[in-house]
């Protein structure tokens, strides 16, 4: 269940009255790497499996889909959700990351909760070695396809929510959550179980572009990161050194491009 009713007294037009709003789940979810609890965040139920893969993928715990193992719901804890992950041992130490990072809470509207070191929090990426173009009309027909997936926003007003786009603009992964970073992780980890991170071209926020949401934009290997909302400086700047173009105000008939333009061209 993602939505829930709830009865509110309203005050409109000097009048208050009762009124009926629709608001998103929120519940927290526990997840395990190799049996041990390794992080805790409140997300949008639905689509754990994808969030607590595409976590993985983008905190650069695992590298690729062969560093997973196996992922499942724990089957035996009445009232708490966990997602078990079962890891390659050779590119995770469990004791030694458990030990470093101990357990945390990763807040629905934050991406650095329990980072203690700045190497974990500006990674070492390779620039995106690929370069395909896409005219100003394809963009704004993506933003049109991302817009009419957001069924939960449209429902609650109250979720983020992420497209990825493929090369041959047909969509690839969409997901929403109450916090944009699991949004980004769920819409990644969907192309990671099903082996399409390579596919990956565009990506749509609807969030502001903060630097996290590009460092995930990242280490997916997107070209294009476009967001409706407006960049930070870092984002910029680690978007220009990631060769990531960088979109901003996506609007139904305008746009802002920061970095990179070469990439998007007027049909």
């Amino acid at each position: 269940m993602q939505v829930v009713k709830h009865k509110t007294e309203r005050f409109r037009d000097n009048n208050l009255q009762t009124d009926e709003y629709n608001l998103a789940v929120e519940e927290l979810l526990e997840i395990f790497l190799n049996d041990s609890p390794y992080a805790v965040t409140m997300r949008l139920p639905g689509n754990d499996i994808p969030l607590v893969a595409g976590f993985c993928f983008t905190e650069g715990i695992i590298g690729s889909r062969d560093d997973l193992l196996s992922i499942a719901h724990c089957e035996d804890a009445p009232g708490i959700i966990r997602v078990f992950a079962d890891l390659n041992g050779k590119n995770f130490d469990s004791e030694k990351n458990i030990a470093e990072r101990k357990e945390y809470l990763s807040k629905s509207s934050c991406g650095l909760c329990g980072k203690s070191k700045a190497d974990e929090v500006y990674r070492n990426l390779k620039p995106v070695e690929r370069f395909h173009r896409l005219s100003l009309d394809n963009i704004l027909r993506l933003r049109e396809s991302f817009e009419a997936g957001q069924k939960v926003f449209h429902l609650t007003g109250s979720t983020h929510s992420v497209s990825i786009f493929g090369y041959n603009e047909k969509q690839l992964a969409f997901a929403e959550d109450i916090g944009r970073h699991n949004a980004f992780d769920k819409a990644i980890g969907t192309l990671l179980l099903e082996g399409k991170t390579h596919q990956a071209f565009v990506a749509i926020v609807s969030s502001r572009l903060s630097f996290e949401m590009v460092q995930k934009a990242g280490v997916l290997g997107v070209e294009i990161l476009a967001g409706l909302s407006a960049p930070t400086s870092m984002a910029v700047k680690m978007a220009d050194e990631l060769n990531i173009t960088l979109i901003g105000f996506l609007r139904e008939s305008s746009m802002s491009i920061y970095t990179h333009p070469e990439r998007v061209f007027q049909s």
